[in-house]
């Protein structure tokens, strides 16, 4: 009986442990020139001031891949029509925004714009880093307003009105994102995405262990209980 609850108890704590998810981070601000670059239809240095990456296709947005896991980034008006998607990397305090059209310094996701993000797997976002229109973190905004808020749609189902800030943590669950700006005279880009592949999940291979555990406990019961 000891060996059969030694056998139950071990196959409990390792049906209880969690398999390890791997962790990813996009990078779309300029971070010192670790950043990700788009995979395709990419447009050079679209008219705002330093280096760039933008959607040459603006319904197709820009793509990146990075540890298995491919992401599509998309930016749109609140109409529903798409427009240009700018990857804006110097300087550093940068990142994801809509370029709006006629006017190609305003390069931050602004009210009357939206971003969406769709993965090819569903992740966990564990965080997302913002920063303001002009280059800035969004705690230090400067000439363009602060970050402000936004809705935030998960797999197209609203979550709620959130503040964009230096570091938004979740987690967030889904497969695709999207960020619509709301307040006006504020404006944010979207610098950096810690994911995880998967939320964890027990391990599976432990499940014969406690069944053959509980089997043989439900039998020594009957052979004493026969006695």
């Amino acid at each position: 009986m000891k060996s059969l609850l030694a056998v139950l108890a071990a196959s409990l704590a390792v049906l209880s442990a969690p398999t390890s998810a791997s962790a990813t981070v996009f990078i779309f601000e300029g971070n010192n020139g670790a950043y990700d670059t788009p995979t395709g239809n990419i447009a050079l240095d679209c008219g705002s001031v330093g280096f760039d990456f933008c959607s040459a296709n603006d319904a197709l947005g820009l793509t990146y891949s990075k540890g298995g896991l491919g992401l599509t980034a998309v930016a749109y008006t609140t109409g529903g029509a798409p427009t240009q998607l700018i990857q804006d990397i110097t300087p550093n305090d940068s990142g994801l925004g809509a370029l709006s059209e006629n006017d190609n310094i305003n390069d931050q996701t602004q009210l009357g714009e939206y971003i969406t993000l769709t993965f090819t797997d569903a992740v966990q976002l564990t965080s997302i880093e913002f920063n303001a229109g002009n280059d800035t973190n969004c705690s230090t905004p400067g000439s363009e307003g602060p970050c402000g808020f936004f809705d935030f749609f998960i797999d197209n189902v609203f979550f709620g009105n959130l503040e964009a800030t230096d570091l938004l943590t979740g987690p967030f669950f889904g497969t695709s994102f999207r960020f619509v700006a709301t307040t006006a005279g504020a404006g944010f880009a979207i610098a950096k995405l810690a994911i995880e592949d998967a939320p964890p999940i027990p391990a599976p291979a432990a499940l014969p262990l406690l069944l053959a555990g509980l089997a043989g406990l439900g039998f020594a019961s009957r052979r004493k209980s026969a006695r």
